[in-house]
This record gives C-alpha cells, structure tokens and sequence, in this order.
C-alpha cells in the first residue's frame, strides 16, 4: 500500500475539514441564505466521505486482498483489522448516510438546518478518523 497516495488524500481531507469549519462557523442564518456556500459544503462534505472511503479501500485491498461493498462497509471493515474503533465506524458510517443523502437529491433542501447541524457534529469524527489512519500507517 502506498503511504504516499494515502498521506496525499489525507491532506485533501484536512482541507476539505478546514473549508467546511469556516464555512459552518458562522451564523446559520447567513450560511442558509447563501446557497453557493450551501453548494460548496454540500460538495465538499461527499468529496469528504468519498476520500475516506477510497483511503479505507486501499487499505483493506492491501490488507485483505478484497474491496469493500459500500461507502460503509469501507469503514466497518477496518474495525477488525484494528485500525478504526467500532464507536468511530459506526459514526462514520452515519456520515455515509448523509451524503447519500446529497449525492442522490433526496430532499435535503427541505431541512438545510440539518445539514449544516450534521457538518459541526461530524467534522470531528473525520478528524478522528484521519489520527487513526496516519497512526496505523505509521505502525507498518
């Protein structure tokens, strides 16, 4: 597995995390009324997940010589393996949801105030997410 390609989409994800605390940084109100930023999140947040489970991927095909089914079997696979908890997968997996959410237009206008709700709660889980990787590569 290549530490360099997995260390290169980390560095994508900490950007993507960066972008999108400003972002929800600031009142809701103004990030409702803006919907090029609600755009931007909304794209930031899948490209997010999508990393994530791309790193989860080459992971699990160098370790198990076999790929993931979804976006969330990518990351409860690497809970065996001692990589992620089962706590943060099942988060994580939750995240999964909420881009399918997004990517398959499944309303989500109706509630933006969830949307940007889920951002705050799940950016820390990626930040999580991303120490674990890092520390499981490191260990190899």
């Amino acid at each position: 597995m290549s530490n360099e390609i997995i260390q290169k989409k980390l560095e994508q994800i900490g950007a993507l995390i960066v972008e999108l605390r400003a972002w929800t940084a600031r009142p809701f109100a103004e990030f409702a009324a803006d919907t090029a930023l609600i755009r931007a999140s909304e794209r930031n947040f899948q490209l997010m997940v999508e990393i994530a489970s791309d790193i989860n991927a080459k992971i699990l095909i160098a370790k198990t010589k076999k790929t993931p089914d979804t976006y969330r079997d990518s990351f409860i696979k690497l809970v065996p393996l001692g990589i992620i908890s089962d706590d943060l997968a099942a988060r994580c997996a939750r995240s999964v949801a909420v881009r399918n959410v997004l990517v398959h237009d499944y309303d989500i206008e109706e509630d933006y105030e969830m949307f940007f709700c889920a951002i705050q709660e799940m950016l820390p889980w990626y930040e999580e997410y991303a120490k674990r990787i890092v520390a499981a590569e490191s260990s190899e």
